[in-house]
């Protein structure tokens, strides 16, 4: 058994203010809360009068309920745990600093009613154990030998027990001999008492005597005495044909996987631009465009421009303009009066241009500008999703571990030593990410923000030891797989230390490796199927017919102004079925990707797609098309021309 220790008595009164009372479970310790009360309190508990709640510490100044034994509202259940008696006990409190809130509502019980509760707090060490048991008790003459059968007492049935391990046997008093984990008490006519030492390391010896028989007569024969020191508590096997031998303890510690997945976005870099701030001209002053710094979008890049304009009841106009190479021009069709736009930017230099029509007084107008810049061809890592499980119970990579004795602790390897688990678990910072292990080995693992993407395919280990009370031991490691939902990484479960073998493809810039292409399935009546898998092949030319761009790569994100003079002469986009991608469209591309003579372009996917539309749109009717049906956008910019989108694809 557990050495315990009893470490406070208080009898605390309930009432207002709560009563709170805070106790320490100390480290490589157990602890238990009872909270008792007298019959008269009852009536206040039934009344539901009484709460209680149980926190423990976090540590960093906060403190998070204790869920054992609550009722799922974050108050223990008092009645629940209670049962037939008038204690409430919450056991199995690991090491931490504990509060409990005892409150009386005045609204459910009688005015100026009270209550009083002894709260009692004992710990039991995990690590320091007493080991209590009766004597061993017996007769070596007259019991059953490990044949089954007693000693043979000779002719005339009078055989007595000589010595013992050399040592004679009083024949009135008995002797006492000191064995090598416990004493044994042995007369003459065979009957023996053993006790053990008490110590739990013993537990699964076997202590040995060697005892002597004579009979009157002068016959003599000898024999041994085996005392197997066992415990219901360790679960120790021994052998059923050797006697001798010592008892094993099948404690196995097993080595475990966990997998964290991170996402691997594309890259977006975000930058505040200095905001555009002026005056208002006023009834009687001049409206003067001003512009705001200048924006430089690198070849193979996009960017989006988000603007805010605020300050002034009058109509504020912003323009997109671009450098020529000699000049600030306006881009055709990219302004807007609205309070807030998007300006998508291809390659090439911007910046905006705003002026504020006259009003009746002016006022400061702000113009606020971020810019969001995305880079197709550079990737980063995102999103993560915690790896999770527990180390000792049966998982998709190995077997539960081997715990002979519930009295088993498990530790876990910090800076070189094994540490038991406090109540908000042990937490181990790792190489890539931070592991929280708990008593019960259940795990969490949480991957370190802003991983490198060299790291993902990576893996992180840690070892825990599992120790029985007899001080058996056993280690096993935990690793943890730094996985991608946008990679193909293959891992090796015979040797789950080694980082993931394949390298990866990412998304739409290398999409299976392969070469920058186009290959074009030809149709009747020139309705032509041209399939790409990333976006830096030469150039598509539809030319007659209703031609379809077909998207055959992986998860991406496509701004169509990119294929600007890449793509020309088309009459649709398929998005495919098989994965996630995210287009990006505006009047100006939607007249530069079709032909001259089309007036709309037809867009095919899933609910897993998504189109984001820039610029002013209307949504209109819902039409069917060859079968299909689809949401149909008409520009506000120009109503000549319209998207129409396939039902169930998403659009923003």
């Amino acid at each position: 058994m557990q050495v315990s220790r009893l470490l406070d008595v208080l009898g605390i009164a309930i009432g207002s203010p709560p009563a709170v009372r805070s106790f320490t479970v100390a480290e490589n310790s157990e602890g238990t809360l009872s909270l008792t009360f007298s019959q008269g309190d009852l009536l206040s508990l039934i009344g539901g009068g009484v709460t209680a709640k149980l926190e423990v510490s976090d540590g960093a100044g906060g403190w998070t309920t204790v869920a054992q034994g609550s009722n799922g509202s974050g108050l223990l259940d008092l009645l629940g745990l209670m049962g037939t008696t008038t204690t409430a006990k919450v056991e199995g409190l690991a090491a931490g600093e504990y509060r409990v809130t005892l409150t009386l509502d005045p609204n459910l019980v009688a005015v100026l009613s009270s209550a009083t509760a002894v709260v009692n707090v004992t710990q039991e060490s995990l690590t320091e154990f007493v080991v209590e048991g009766a004597d061993i008790t017996g007769n070596v003459i007259t019991d059953e030998g490990v044949s089954g059968l007693p000693d043979a007492p000779g002719t005339a049935a009078d055989a007595t027990v000589e010595e013992v391990n050399g040592i004679t046997v009083d024949p009135v008093l008995g002797t006492e001999i000191i064995g090598l984990y416990g004493v044994l008490t042995i007369f003459a006519n065979g009957d023996y008492s053993y006790t053990p030492n008490g110590d739990a390391a013993n537990i699964g010896k076997v202590d040995t005597f060697a005892y002597q028989l004579t009979t009157a007569a002068g016959g003599t024969a000898s024999a041994n005495l085996y005392v197997r020191i066992d415990s219901a508590d360790s679960g120790v096997t021994w052998s059923a044909v050797d006697p001798s031998a010592p008892g094993t303890v099948a404690l196995v510690a097993t080595d475990d996987i966990g997998t964290a997945q991170i996402d691997v976005d594309i890259r977006v870099v975000v930058d505040d631009l200095e905001a555009i701030q002026y005056f208002g001209p006023g009834l009687l002053g001049t409206v003067t465009p001003h512009v705001g710094e200048t924006v430089t979008v690198a070849s193979g890049t996009t960017a989006e421009l988000v603007v805010n304009s605020s300050g002034s009841t009058a109509v504020t106009t912003i323009v997109l303009q671009t450098f020529d190479g000699t000049d600030w021009v306006n881009v055709p069709g990219q302004s807007t009066t609205a309070a807030s736009h998007t300006f998508t930017l291809g390659e090439g230099q911007y910046r905006l241009s705003s002026s504020t029509a006259k009003a009746l007084v002016g006022t400061e107008v702000t113009v606020t500008q971020t810019l969001s810049t995305t880079y197709p061809t550079e990737f980063v890592t995102g999103a993560a999703t915690a790896a999770t499980g527990n180390v000792l119970l049966i998982s998709d990579h190995s077997v539960a571990d081997s715990i002979p004795s519930t009295l088993t602790v498990l530790s876990v390897l910090i800076n070189g030593v094994y540490v038991i688990p406090g109540q908000t678990g042990a937490v181990v910072q790792g190489q890539y990410g931070t592991l929280t292990l708990h008593a019960d080995g259940d795990y969490s693992y949480t991957p370190t923000p802003g991983l490198a993407l060299a790291d993902v395919g990576q893996v992180d280990s840690f070892s825990y030891k599992l120790t029985t009370p007899g001080g058996q031991e056993d280690t096993a490691t935990l690793y943890i797989r730094l996985d991608s939902p946008d990679l193909d990484l293959v891992w090796d479960d015979a040797n789950p230390g080694d980082p993931a073998t394949e390298a990866p493809g990412f998304a739409a810039a290398s999409f299976e490796q392969e070469p920058s292409s186009a290959t074009i399935t030809e149709g009747a009546d020139g309705a032509d199927h041209i399939a790409i898998h990333d976006t830096e092949f030469a150039a598509v030319d539809g030319g007659d017919g209703f031609d379809t761009l077909v998207w055959d790569g992986g998860d991406a994100a496509i701004n169509l102004s990119l294929l600007v003079g890449k793509v020309s002469d088309i009459e649709s986009i398929d998005l495919n079925d098989f994965s996630a991608v995210d287009l990006t469209v505006s009047l100006e591309d939607l007249v530069a990707v079709t032909s001259p003579e089309t007036d709309r372009l037809f867009i095919q996917g899933d609910e897993q797609d998504s189109v984001h539309l820039t610029g002013n749109w209307s949504v209109g009717s819902t039409q069917l098309e060859n079968g299909q049906e689809y949401v149909v956008y008409t520009s506000q910019e120009d109503e000549t021309h319209q998207l129409w989108v396939q039902s169930g694809v998403n659009v923003v």
